[in-house]
């Protein structure tokens, strides 16, 4: 049905003429007229009761019941036209490793929405390997993780790394502001799995025989057994001074430390259309929140 006949009859319903109807409209009564039998004519039923000299119109029953469906019909063609000249929305599907997403990230989710009314953000927390299988499924828009694997469908390269260091109680522990690795007591330690490179580090100093007293699989924990006396952990530095904030712990540099944390961007070969600018965006102010971070050290891609 046409929308303009539909407005018509509406018109004449409020205004209760024909002539009226026309004024309102800025159209001949003859339009007017002529946009009735139209309508009448796709519905095959009869609106007004036609009564020639008789200014006031007058419903059929069918045409009382057809008001409620034309405003239907009118909110429907409004709520189109905004919906057409809506901008789209910017959502991005965020995948990353736990550590990164807690105690490095947030601070970049806030900016970018803070700053962006129309950006919204979905962040989940994954494994490296999970956060690879959604990127291939299209689950995700965009990962950031700490281990790289490869794939021919995605797009990787490192974008940052940082130091590790070792924290300890502050109330606790006595241990100096720098350290060498086989001073540490590994029984002592509070072991978390920071990749292979770390694992090499860490089996060249401390027998990997030796079986670890504590060892968890989220940098959170750590807090929970940091108060146990002479304990310690090694954790990126971001990490490390994000503990600074909530709890009494010492940070002591590595005399000889592990290779840095290296995180690295993947994105999908052949991203969804409607990613593609939120992913802009993103990458835009990642690259800004990387180069002003206090303890973020860019990484060019090889």
């Amino acid at each position: 049905m046409n929308i303009i006949n539909i407005e018509t009859f509406l018109t004449i319903v409020e205004t209760q003429s024909l002539s009226r109807a026309s004024e309102k409209l800025f159209v001949s009564q003859s339009t007017i007229s002529t946009r009735l039998n139209t309508l009448e004519e796709e519905l095959n039923t009869t609106l007004l009761k036609r009564q020639p000299g008789k200014k006031i119109i007058e419903l059929t029953p069918k045409g009382e019941e057809f008001i409620t469906i034309a405003k239907r019909w009118m909110a429907l063609e409004k709520d189109t036209a905004m919906w057409i000249n809506k901008e789209p929305p910017l959502r991005l599907n965020v995948g990353s490793v736990d550590s990164l997403n807690i105690y490095v990230l947030t601070p970049l989710y806030m900016d970018i929405v803070n700053n962006i009314a129309s950006f919204s953000i979905d962040i989940s927390s994954h494994s490296s390997v999970q956060v690879f299988d959604l990127l291939e499924s299209h689950d995700i828009d965009i990962g950031l993780t700490s281990r790289l694997i490869r794939s021919n469908s995605l797009l990787s390269e490192p974008i940052c790394s940082e130091e590790m260091v070792l924290v300890s109680s502050s109330r606790f522990s006595n241990y100096g502001g720098i350290i060498h690795p086989q001073d540490l007591d590994v029984t002592k330690e509070i072991f978390q799995d920071w990749g292979p490179n770390y694992q090499i580090w860490h089996d060249y100093w401390w027998d990997p025989t030796e079986p670890i007293k504590i060892a968890v699989d989220t940098a959170g924990l750590i807090l929970r057994f940091i108060d146990i006396p002479d304990s310690w952990a090694i954790v990126p530095i971001t990490i490390a001074h994000a503990f600074e904030t909530v709890h009494p712990i010492k940070i002591s540099k590595l005399e000889i430390p592990p290779s840095e944390r290296v995180y690295y961007k993947i994105i999908h070969r052949y991203p969804k259309p409607s990613s593609v600018e939120p992913l802009k965006i993103f990458q835009d102010y990642l690259h800004k929140f990387i180069k002003g971070h206090p303890y973020l050290k860019e990484v060019n891609s090889p």
